[in-house]
């Protein structure tokens, strides 16, 4: 199946000025280079879209598409609001079967065999609560057109629409026929484009269309997820912690391009497993990134890594130097997953908080009030302050210095009421596990793997 992607620059002057929802201008483009690397990593992808996407994806960034469709200026004359354009048209410019994925997706796995097999696929069916109800009762007033397939929505007999993180299939025919539908929608409207919320009528003319459509066909459309979450409750879609193990596909949707923990890892993976474009995107921000002072390749990527790892693992005074936080943050994101599998196979290890982590009471403007915290340095003298509880405040406590795991945990449990039953107990042993991978994970805590003398015997 054909593998395919769409960038617009929305007909902007300058289209690194603009951020496109992302935390920053810069986040944008680190998505589309880890979307489209790891995409090249199962398939070869296709790109479409206009003169000035393809100077940056192209030409600065080298992005590797296996082919090029500078197709999508003829959208220059809609309204930069409107970021589903360029998938519609797109869509219709299909004559074979094929998948879209969106530039704020990434996978560490190809797209399974049956999933690809659907005359329709996408991520996930999904309900329409409130969220999008509100959107919908702000914008349909002022419409002059709605095409008669969105009657059900309408009438409220239907309350579901289609999450295309991921979208395509087999009968790419009936695309053709979604497209002109979605495309009336919107041109038939151009008249009131200045006077509504743009940026949401998005969500109506391509994922609240498509699903009345192919509902009306009684097909069957095959979903990444079966489950369906509502509108608003997308879950997990930015655990960078727990790839490629535990998950295989992330999206960054919604909110979670606001993010400034979600974009903070996006940044570290690209840079950990993708130095080279990073390399070439630092030169279209160097103010942005003007906190890295060293250049990266992968080679010096596992230096920062073991030099991190020697350091604390002789507990020696640490210079919170950038190469150092660098470092840890790349750990960060390895961490937690061989936590897991330590775990899993019950092979010992060590835990202790690193050094540069306080504990302290931090003041919440929104709060007015002090905070118990970790307070964790960041790149540029910026913290992250994470707010905690007792028992987090007990788990730190126990972890000043190194400890095994095991020995932890038995400490904690002396934390238990006495009369506290099994499943209490079973229930608190999971609560500690739970926060302690989250210390991890947020570069409070570093683990060490203790190997067995045995392992140290040479062998004659």
């Amino acid at each position: 199946m054909k593998i395919i992607q769409s960038f617009w620059s929305q007909n902007l002057e300058d289209p690194l000025a603009e951020n496109y929802g992302w935390l920053s201008e810069a986040h944008n483009w680190l998505s589309w280079i880890l979307s489209a690397n790891q995409l090249a990593k199962f398939y070869k992808v296709e790109l479409y879209t206009d003169q000035k996407g393809y100077e940056i994806l192209i030409d600065k960034l080298q992005l590797p598409y296996h082919k090029v469709h500078v197709v999508l200026d003829e959208l220059n004359h809609y309204h930069k609001s409107l970021w589903a354009m360029p998938k519609i048209k797109t869509y219709s410019l299909q004559n074979e079967p094929f998948l879209h994925v969106d530039g704020d997706v990434f996978i560490w796995k190809e797209f399974s065999e049956e999933l690809l097999s659907g005359d329709f696929i996408a991520q996930n069916l999904e309900i329409t609560t409130e969220y999008y109800e509100e959107m919908w009762k702000d914008i349909y007033p002022n419409l002059s057109y709605v095409p008669n397939e969105m009657k059900n929505y309408i009438n409220n007999s239907s309350n579901y629409a289609y999450n295309m993180g991921i979208i395509g299939g087999n009968n790419y025919e009936y695309f053709k026929k979604y497209a002109a539908v979605s495309s009336a929608f919107v041109d038939n409207n151009r008249p009131v484009w200045n006077f509504i919320n743009g940026f949401n009528f998005n969500i109506f003319f391509e994922q609240v269309l498509f699903y009345n459509m192919v509902n009306e066909t009684s097909e069957k459309v095959n979903c990444l997820f079966p489950d369906t979450p509502n509108d608003s409750s997308y879950i997990g879609f930015g655990d960078f912690d727990k790839v490629p193990n535990q998950k295989t596909y992330l999206h960054l949707l919604g909110t979670y391009k606001k993010s400034t923990r979600i974009c903070s890892n996006l940044e570290t993976y690209v840079i950990k497993e993708y130095p080279e474009y990073f390399e070439r995107l630092r030169k279209l921000f160097p103010d942005y990134f003007s906190s890295y002072q060293m250049s990266f390749d992968k080679s010096k990527n596992q230096e920062l890594k073991n030099d991190f790892k020697l350091k604390n693992g002789l507990r020696n005074n640490q210079s919170i130097s950038s190469e150092y936080i660098i470092g840890r943050n790349f750990m960060s994101l390895e961490f937690p997953q061989e936590f897991d599998q330590l775990i899993a196979d019950n092979k010992p290890f060590e835990l202790f908080k690193l050094t540069e982590a306080e504990i302290k009471d931090f003041f919440n403007e929104q709060l007015n009030q002090e905070v118990r915290s970790v307070i964790v340095p960041e790149l540029g003298h910026r913290i992250s302050q994470l707010s905690i509880d007792e028992i987090d405040e007990l788990i730190l406590q126990e972890l000043e210095y190194p400890t095994l795991y095991t020995d932890f945990v038995l400490t904690m449990e002396n934390y238990l009421e006495e009369d506290i039953d099994e499943e209490g107990k079973v229930n608190f042993i999971e609560l500690i596990q739970n926060r302690t991978r989250f210390f991890i994970v947020e570069k409070v805590l570093f683990l060490k793997v203790k190997i067995d003398e045995t392992e140290l015997i040479t062998v004659r």
